[in-house]
């Protein structure tokens, strides 16, 4: 409902909404059809008519990528960031409305949420969740330890309950890694 209300505010579509954040936001994924479409759980042809309209809506414009001419480079134009900095705080009135449960509650209801993620990304449910709990460089702490405190391999770093990221743009799932393994880095 709130991306709803946010793209709407600002002549978008949801699908429009998704795709200028994400453009936003920065990498990962490479900021190509294809990637976005995988990142934002949707068909490529729903990304390319999302980036058709945004085109012409001059909000978003597209180069050839000088690494592989059969591709583009997606980026944002200055009318483009202004209106992705408008509607990328479209869950403000979600985090303010959290934001006044106490540090434990907080951290158990993270916790909960986190595992329900980790469940649905694991039984295929949701394709793309950048949370530590998925990816490739987090080690779970020992159950019995409390408080639990895990470690991220990526950064050489303990995380506490509070510090575990929902969108991480470091996050490799098990997946990548071991596809990245097999193929040398590529």
């Amino acid at each position: 409902m709130l991306a709803r209300r946010a793209a709407e505010a600002h002549d978008l579509s949801p699908t429009q909404l998704r795709v200028l954040v994400r453009l936003h936001a920065g990498p990962p994924p490479p900021a190509r059809t294809s990637a976005l479409a995988r990142e934002l759980d949707v068909t490529d042809p729903t990304v390319s008519d999302a980036l058709q309209a945004l085109r012409r809506k001059g909000l978003v414009e597209r180069e050839r990528d000088p690494d592989d001419r059969r591709h583009y480079r997606l980026h944002l134009t200055a009318d483009g960031r202004r209106t992705a900095r408008a509607v990328s705080r479209w869950t403000a009135p979600v985090e303010a409305a959290t934001s006044r449960i106490d540090r434990p509650d907080g951290e158990q209801l993270l916790a909960a949420l986190l595992d329900v993620l980790e469940r649905m990304h694991s039984e295929h449910l949701i394709s793309v969740t950048r949370a530590c709990t998925t990816c490739h460089h987090f080690e779970p702490a020992v159950r019995r330890a409390r408080p639990a405190v895990h470690r991220c391999t990526f950064f050489d770093h303990r995380l506490g309950p509070s510090d575990i990221r929902v969108d991480c743009p470091e996050h490799v799932t098990h997946e990548e890694f071991a596809r990245r393994a097999a193929t040398g880095g590529r």
